[in-house]
């Protein structure tokens, strides 16, 4: 395990420590893409840092991980080298989930990835060092993610829903960073009026949903006369027997993938079908 300790840092000083070393880790190596978390946490052991990383080392056993401790404003910095900021919003899932049963989760939680987020200067650690130990409230979201990309003019719309909200969360920010505005819901019903209320170019929805299950969410939205031609539905499901795939299509889907899937097929299909 890589630590360091910061234990008597200024913020500024912390900005200054996360650009150094994040600078060195993608000048002096291979690795493009350096991905952060950084978290309020409870002072952690030499144990529990063990246990946090081995935590995040389940999704991958050779991820690359440098810990640090910040012990005065008690923040805990995570480095992940070669990460997207996809997979550390990912990673960040299960990190939040161990410091929370852990008792260790003490606030406010930011991913980044550099260059994804922004360049990685001295500013841009600043204002990602400011979102977890600034005054200002939290967003509704539990973990904020930190970005000064621009947003385009015109954002391609997407409803996806799915029980997974951990499927959601990885979805909406991937999918976010390429431009799409996601809105994730959980059922069918709560998916439907997301549609009304927002008609998306995109439906993206799994079959076995609770509420309305995914079949009858498509059939309310072709016989909807403001819906039917305003957006196109793509089924991602568990479900993979031919006839009900074939029932999907006859339904009016424009596709259909199975799971397990891959990440970049789907965004793929998405372009395609926007086109």
């Amino acid at each position: 395990m890589n630590t360091s300790s910061l234990s008597k840092s200024a913020p500024s000083v912390l900005s200054r420590h996360l650009y150094q070393q994040v600078h060195r880790l993608l000048q002096d190596s291979v690795w493009e893409s350096c991905g952060v978390i950084a978290v309020q946490a409870n002072p952690m052991g030499s144990m529990e840092l063990q246990d946090f990383e081995t935590r995040l080392r389940i999704e991958d056993t050779s991820l690359s991980v440098i810990l640090s401790y910040e012990e005065r404003e008690q923040l805990l910095l995570v480095a992940l080298p070669g990460q997207t900021l996809a997979y550390t919003h990912f990673l960040s899932l299960s990190a939040k989930s161990f410091l929370q049963n852990a008792g260790f989760l003490a606030g406010k939680m930011a991913v980044a990835a550099f260059p994804e987020s922004a360049t990685p200067d001295e500013e841009a650690m600043s204002e990602f060092i400011a979102l977890v130990l600034g005054e200002q409230a939290a967003p509704e979201q539990d973990i904020i993610v930190y970005s000064r990309q621009a947003p385009a003019n015109e954002t391609p719309s997407i409803v996806m829903i799915d029980q997974n909200t951990d499927l959601l969360d990885f979805m909406q920010t991937r999918l976010g960073f390429q431009g799409y505005d996601v809105r994730p819901a959980q059922d069918g019903l709560e998916g439907l009026n997301l549609i009304n209320e927002t008609t998306p170019d995109l439906v993206i929805t799994e079959l076995t949903l609770p509420a309305l299950d995914g079949y009858q969410l498509i059939h309310r939205i072709r016989q909807s006369r403001s819906l039917k031609n305003q957006c196109k539905i793509m089924v991602l499901t568990d479900l993979g027997l031919d006839h009900e795939l074939s029932k999907c299509f006859d339904l009016g889907v424009s596709d259909v993938i199975k799971k397990p899937f891959s990440p970049v097929e789907l965004e793929a299909r998405i372009r395609r079908l926007l086109a």
